[in-house]
């Protein structure tokens, strides 16, 4: 089972499988060798809001939790000032992971506590994953060591998916909860929303307690009076 420090809970299980794109493939198979043990020490993933950057770190600690590899998830943008908390914990997992570098990007203890625990990571053989949304080359990182820490593994971009792939993902999604999502209604979706993949998943899940409440399928009249006419 994964670990999870500091009393933090993870939302609802995430897997490699459930992450789209094709452009991403890599991108998975990298991150999955390196859960099992296999794969980079390091690996440092950039992308724009909404591409899905904790998705797969989430993902990640799953996927190495189910072949009994501890794995520890720190999403700094909750934990603040407690990057040294983690540090001293560093040696019990198998895998770290360390969500949202840019949090503590700029401020001069913050660097200096993620600069020690990359450090502690590399010492202890410890494979640790990082996200943040520019690759290090474009982060204003102040200490000169953490920047070139940034860049000791792999740098790995991950892509939007296109409309085409968003469509598939919510007509799987909702089967996967038994509902039938017409072609049609995802495509209505797409272009009456907000396109990136968690504000999709979001309104799905919306659409999916409405239409217990009301019986009703998810045509797109139905979606439409839940998402824009009932806000």
């Amino acid at each position: 089972m994964q670990q999870i420090p500091l009393a933090l809970d993870l939302v609802t299980p995430t897997s490699f499988e459930g992450f789209i794109g094709n452009e991403n493939l890599l991108l998975k198979a990298t991150l999955a060798e390196q859960a099992a043990g296999n794969g980079e020490t390091q690996v440092l993933i950039h992308g724009p809001a909404g591409a899905g950057k904790s998705h797969l770190a989430q993902a990640a600690c799953y996927h190495a939790g189910s072949m009994g590899r501890p794995a520890a998830y720190w999403p700094l943008r909750q934990l603040g000032g407690q990057l040294a908390a983690a540090s001293e914990q560093i040696e019990a997992f198998a895998l770290a992971v360390i969500d949202d570098v840019d949090a503590v990007i700029g401020q001069a203890e913050g660097e200096f506590m993620l600069f020690d625990l990359i450090n502690r990571a590399r010492e202890a053989g410890v494979p640790l994953l990082l996200t943040a949304p520019h690759p290090p080359t474009e982060l204003p990182v102040k200490l000169a060591d953490l920047a070139s820490r940034l860049t000791w593994g792999a740098v790995m971009a991950v892509h939007l998916p296109g409309d085409g792939e968003k469509i598939e993902l919510l007509r799987a999604r909702a089967q996967a909860r038994g509902l039938e999502m017409p072609h049609g209604t995802a495509q209505w979706m797409l272009g009456h929303l907000p396109r990136d993949v968690g504000t999709l998943l979001d309104a799905l899940d919306r659409l999916d307690r409405e239409s217990m409440i009301a019986k009703r399928r998810l045509t797109i009249p139905f979606v439409r009076a839940v998402l824009i006419e009932g806000e």
